[in-house]
Protein backbone atom coordinates (compact mmCIF):
# COMPACT_ATOMS: atom_id res chain seq x y z
CA UNK A 1 0.00 0.00 0.00
CA UNK A 2 2.73 2.39 0.79
CA UNK A 3 4.54 1.83 -2.25
CA UNK A 4 1.08 2.00 -4.67
CA UNK A 5 0.58 5.79 -2.56
CA UNK A 6 4.72 6.82 -3.19
CA UNK A 7 3.57 6.05 -7.13
CA UNK A 8 0.60 7.95 -6.63
CA UNK A 9 2.23 11.14 -5.18
CA UNK A 10 5.24 11.16 -7.81
CA UNK A 11 2.08 10.82 -10.64
CA UNK A 12 0.66 13.69 -9.41
CA UNK A 13 3.55 15.62 -8.55
CA UNK A 14 5.15 14.68 -12.27
CA UNK A 15 1.65 15.95 -13.54
CA UNK A 16 2.41 19.75 -12.31
CA UNK A 17 5.72 19.78 -13.46
CA UNK A 18 4.53 18.84 -16.81
CA UNK A 19 4.45 22.84 -17.65
CA UNK A 20 8.18 22.42 -18.35
CA UNK A 21 8.41 22.60 -21.79
CA UNK A 22 5.46 25.88 -22.41
CA UNK A 23 7.55 28.75 -20.75
CA UNK A 24 6.35 31.59 -23.40
CA UNK A 25 4.10 33.81 -21.31
CA UNK A 26 1.62 35.56 -23.51
CA UNK A 27 -1.02 37.57 -22.19
CA UNK A 28 -4.41 36.94 -23.47
CA UNK A 29 -7.91 37.25 -22.25
CA UNK A 30 -9.05 34.73 -24.62
CA UNK A 31 -11.17 32.01 -23.41
CA UNK A 32 -12.36 28.60 -24.81
CA UNK A 33 -15.72 28.29 -26.49
CA UNK A 34 -15.85 24.71 -27.79
CA UNK A 35 -14.13 21.48 -28.21
CA UNK A 36 -12.56 20.94 -31.37
CA UNK A 37 -12.03 17.59 -32.86
CA UNK A 38 -8.72 17.03 -34.12
CA UNK A 39 -7.75 14.00 -36.69
CA UNK A 40 -4.60 11.91 -35.39
CA UNK A 41 -2.83 13.28 -38.28
CA UNK A 42 -2.98 16.97 -37.84
CA UNK A 43 -2.13 16.73 -34.08
CA UNK A 44 0.65 14.58 -35.07
CA UNK A 45 2.24 17.28 -37.72
CA UNK A 46 1.44 20.11 -35.11
CA UNK A 47 3.77 17.76 -32.43
CA UNK A 48 6.27 17.66 -34.82
CA UNK A 49 6.95 21.22 -34.94
CA UNK A 50 9.08 21.76 -32.18
CA UNK A 51 8.32 25.56 -32.22
CA UNK A 52 4.48 24.81 -32.01
CA UNK A 53 5.24 21.50 -29.51
CA UNK A 54 7.92 23.71 -26.78
CA UNK A 55 5.75 26.93 -26.61
CA UNK A 56 2.33 26.49 -28.01
CA UNK A 57 0.81 23.46 -27.08
CA UNK A 58 -0.31 21.77 -24.01
CA UNK A 59 -1.07 18.08 -24.33
CA UNK A 60 -3.47 16.59 -21.51
CA UNK A 61 -3.41 13.19 -21.17
CA UNK A 62 -6.58 12.73 -19.06
CA UNK A 63 -7.49 8.76 -19.08
CA UNK A 64 -7.18 6.96 -15.88
CA UNK A 65 -3.88 6.88 -13.92
CA UNK A 66 -3.97 3.29 -13.63
CA UNK A 67 -4.78 2.93 -17.98
CA UNK A 68 -1.94 5.94 -18.38
CA UNK A 69 1.11 4.20 -16.31
CA UNK A 70 0.78 1.16 -17.24
CA UNK A 71 0.21 1.72 -21.11
CA UNK A 72 1.72 3.64 -23.96
CA UNK A 73 1.69 7.88 -23.04
CA UNK A 74 2.55 10.50 -25.30
CA UNK A 75 6.26 12.42 -24.02
CA UNK A 76 5.45 15.80 -22.34
CA UNK A 77 2.32 15.08 -22.21
CA UNK A 78 0.49 16.22 -18.59
CA UNK A 79 -1.74 13.74 -16.58
CA UNK A 80 -4.86 15.31 -15.14
CA UNK A 81 -7.91 13.99 -13.69
CA UNK A 82 -11.36 14.89 -13.05
CA UNK A 83 -9.90 15.52 -9.31
CA UNK A 84 -7.42 17.52 -10.08
CA UNK A 85 -9.47 20.02 -12.05
CA UNK A 86 -11.52 20.66 -9.10
CA UNK A 87 -9.08 20.82 -6.35
CA UNK A 88 -5.56 22.02 -7.79
CA UNK A 89 -6.26 23.74 -11.07
CA UNK A 90 -9.38 26.06 -10.47
CA UNK A 91 -7.74 29.18 -10.71
CA UNK A 92 -6.31 30.49 -13.71
CA UNK A 93 -2.94 29.76 -14.67
CA UNK A 94 -0.87 32.21 -15.98
CA UNK A 95 1.40 29.92 -18.55
CA UNK A 96 -2.02 29.03 -20.10
CA UNK A 97 -2.81 32.02 -21.27
CA UNK A 98 -3.25 32.46 -25.05
CA UNK A 99 -1.93 28.43 -25.45
CA UNK A 100 -3.86 25.35 -27.48
CA UNK A 101 -4.86 22.49 -25.07
CA UNK A 102 -5.12 18.97 -26.72
CA UNK A 103 -6.78 16.30 -24.86
CA UNK A 104 -6.10 12.65 -25.05
CA UNK A 105 -8.46 10.41 -23.31
CA UNK A 106 -9.56 6.84 -23.97
CA UNK A 107 -11.98 7.26 -26.61
CA UNK A 108 -13.42 10.26 -28.06
CA UNK A 109 -16.97 10.56 -26.55
CA UNK A 110 -15.08 10.51 -22.90
CA UNK A 111 -12.51 12.92 -23.84
CA UNK A 112 -15.05 15.12 -25.12
CA UNK A 113 -17.02 14.93 -22.06
CA UNK A 114 -13.74 15.84 -19.97
CA UNK A 115 -13.53 18.61 -22.44
CA UNK A 116 -16.80 20.35 -21.55
CA UNK A 117 -16.13 20.21 -18.06
CA UNK A 118 -13.20 22.19 -18.83
CA UNK A 119 -14.71 24.80 -21.11
CA UNK A 120 -16.76 25.56 -17.98
CA UNK A 121 -14.00 26.41 -15.98
CA UNK A 122 -13.13 29.73 -18.31
CA UNK A 123 -9.35 28.82 -18.07
CA UNK A 124 -7.09 31.83 -20.45
CA UNK A 125 -6.62 29.53 -23.16
CA UNK A 126 -7.04 29.61 -27.25
CA UNK A 127 -8.67 26.61 -28.22
CA UNK A 128 -9.42 23.20 -26.62
CA UNK A 129 -8.74 20.36 -28.91
CA UNK A 130 -10.28 16.81 -28.49
CA UNK A 131 -8.05 14.07 -30.29
CA UNK A 132 -10.16 12.13 -32.65
CA UNK A 133 -10.31 8.25 -31.39
CA UNK A 134 -8.35 8.61 -28.09
CA UNK A 135 -4.59 7.32 -27.44
CA UNK A 136 -5.07 4.72 -29.41
CA UNK A 137 -5.49 6.62 -32.33
CA UNK A 138 -2.20 8.06 -32.07
CA UNK A 139 0.55 7.11 -34.14
CA UNK A 140 2.86 9.85 -33.11
CA UNK A 141 5.74 8.96 -30.76
CA UNK A 142 4.54 7.41 -27.76
CA UNK A 143 6.77 6.22 -24.07
CA UNK A 144 6.18 2.75 -22.71
CA UNK A 145 7.06 1.04 -19.44
CA UNK A 146 6.17 2.16 -15.63
CA UNK A 147 7.70 5.00 -13.13
CA UNK A 148 9.38 1.22 -11.34
CA UNK A 149 11.65 0.66 -14.55
CA UNK A 150 13.01 4.31 -15.16
CA UNK A 151 16.69 4.60 -14.14
CA UNK A 152 19.02 7.51 -13.38
CA UNK A 153 22.64 7.78 -13.75
CA UNK A 154 24.90 9.80 -11.78
CA UNK A 155 27.11 11.80 -13.67
CA UNK A 156 30.51 13.12 -11.90
CA UNK A 157 32.72 16.01 -12.43
CA UNK A 158 35.16 15.07 -14.50
CA UNK A 159 32.46 13.53 -17.72
CA UNK A 160 30.67 17.23 -16.88
CA UNK A 161 33.91 18.80 -17.57
CA UNK A 162 34.51 16.31 -20.90
CA UNK A 163 30.60 17.77 -21.86
CA UNK A 164 31.75 21.53 -21.26
CA UNK A 165 34.67 21.27 -23.39
CA UNK A 166 32.83 20.08 -26.25
CA UNK A 167 30.08 23.21 -26.28
CA UNK A 168 27.50 20.54 -25.21
CA UNK A 169 24.07 22.45 -23.33
CA UNK A 170 24.41 21.18 -20.00
CA UNK A 171 20.91 22.74 -17.91
CA UNK A 172 21.21 22.38 -13.91
CA UNK A 173 18.37 21.61 -11.54
CA UNK A 174 19.03 22.89 -8.05
CA UNK A 175 16.57 21.27 -6.18
CA UNK A 176 17.59 22.37 -3.01
CA UNK A 177 15.42 25.01 -0.71
CA UNK A 178 15.50 29.03 -2.02
CA UNK A 179 17.71 30.06 0.66
CA UNK A 180 20.39 27.84 0.41
CA UNK A 181 20.21 28.42 -3.59
CA UNK A 182 20.56 32.24 -2.85
CA UNK A 183 23.49 31.50 -0.51
CA UNK A 184 25.20 30.02 -3.33
CA UNK A 185 24.50 27.96 -6.49
CA UNK A 186 26.13 26.53 -10.02
CA UNK A 187 25.61 29.70 -12.02
CA UNK A 188 22.76 29.72 -14.20
CA UNK A 189 21.47 26.90 -12.41
CA UNK A 190 17.27 27.13 -12.20
CA UNK A 191 16.53 27.42 -8.57
CA UNK A 192 13.26 25.03 -8.19
CA UNK A 193 12.52 26.14 -4.92
CA UNK A 194 11.59 29.66 -6.20
CA UNK A 195 8.68 28.35 -7.50
CA UNK A 196 5.10 28.57 -5.66
CA UNK A 197 1.70 26.44 -6.77
CA UNK A 198 0.60 29.96 -8.08
CA UNK A 199 3.80 29.65 -11.05
CA UNK A 200 3.54 25.65 -12.05
CA UNK A 201 6.16 25.20 -14.10
CA UNK A 202 10.08 25.71 -13.89
CA UNK A 203 11.52 27.85 -16.70
CA UNK A 204 12.57 26.70 -20.35
CA UNK A 205 15.20 24.00 -18.80
CA UNK A 206 13.63 20.96 -20.64
CA UNK A 207 12.35 23.05 -24.01
CA UNK A 208 16.00 24.35 -23.86
CA UNK A 209 17.95 21.04 -23.88
CA UNK A 210 15.39 19.42 -26.03
CA UNK A 211 15.89 21.59 -28.79
CA UNK A 212 19.72 21.46 -28.35
CA UNK A 213 20.12 17.65 -27.37
CA UNK A 214 21.82 18.79 -23.84
CA UNK A 215 21.77 17.54 -20.90
CA UNK A 216 19.63 18.23 -17.79
CA UNK A 217 21.58 17.66 -14.23
CA UNK A 218 19.71 17.70 -11.31
CA UNK A 219 21.52 19.01 -8.18
CA UNK A 220 19.88 18.34 -4.69
CA UNK A 221 21.10 17.22 -0.58
CA UNK A 222 20.88 13.56 -0.66
CA UNK A 223 21.71 10.67 -3.24
CA UNK A 224 17.85 9.35 -3.13
CA UNK A 225 16.16 12.44 -3.33
CA UNK A 226 17.89 13.70 -6.57
CA UNK A 227 18.14 10.08 -7.97
CA UNK A 228 14.10 10.00 -7.33
CA UNK A 229 13.24 13.61 -8.91
CA UNK A 230 15.42 12.72 -12.02
CA UNK A 231 13.45 9.16 -12.79
CA UNK A 232 10.46 11.06 -11.99
CA UNK A 233 10.95 13.67 -14.62
CA UNK A 234 13.17 11.28 -16.62
CA UNK A 235 9.85 8.87 -16.94
CA UNK A 236 6.98 12.28 -17.23
CA UNK A 237 9.01 14.08 -20.06
CA UNK A 238 10.39 10.71 -22.10
CA UNK A 239 13.64 12.65 -22.12
CA UNK A 240 16.50 10.78 -21.25
CA UNK A 241 19.56 12.75 -21.12
CA UNK A 242 18.26 13.08 -17.61
CA UNK A 243 21.18 13.06 -14.85
CA UNK A 244 21.82 13.08 -11.10
CA UNK A 245 24.95 15.04 -10.19
CA UNK A 246 26.94 12.76 -7.73
CA UNK A 247 27.94 13.95 -4.73
CA UNK A 248 25.63 16.61 -5.08
CA UNK A 249 26.44 20.33 -3.97
CA UNK A 250 28.62 19.56 -1.84
CA UNK A 251 31.28 18.11 -4.84
CA UNK A 252 30.82 21.04 -6.75
CA UNK A 253 34.29 22.68 -7.08
CA UNK A 254 33.73 25.29 -9.76
CA UNK A 255 32.19 28.84 -9.59
CA UNK A 256 29.41 30.21 -7.58
CA UNK A 257 27.03 32.40 -7.76
CA UNK A 258 24.84 34.05 -4.87
CA UNK A 259 21.53 35.60 -5.00
CA UNK A 260 17.89 35.29 -5.95
CA UNK A 261 16.83 33.17 -9.00
CA UNK A 262 15.77 35.51 -12.04
CA UNK A 263 14.01 33.20 -14.40
CA UNK A 264 14.69 32.12 -18.13
CA UNK A 265 11.39 31.35 -19.68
Amino acid sequence: MKKIFYIISAFFFVSFLFFVVNQVFVPSSSEASECILIEPEDMKMRYEDRAILLNDMFIFDVRPYITANKGKRIPMSMAITYESLENELTYEIEVWKGKDLYLVGEDTESTENFCKVMLKKNYPIDDIYVLKGGMNAWNGPVITGNFEDVKCEEIDLLEISGLNNSNRKIEYVDMRSLQDYVKGHIPGAVGEGAFSRENLCLTGVFSRAVQEDGLVVFVGYTEPETLHRCRVLKWAVGYNNMYALKGNMKAWNGAIEKGRFAGRY
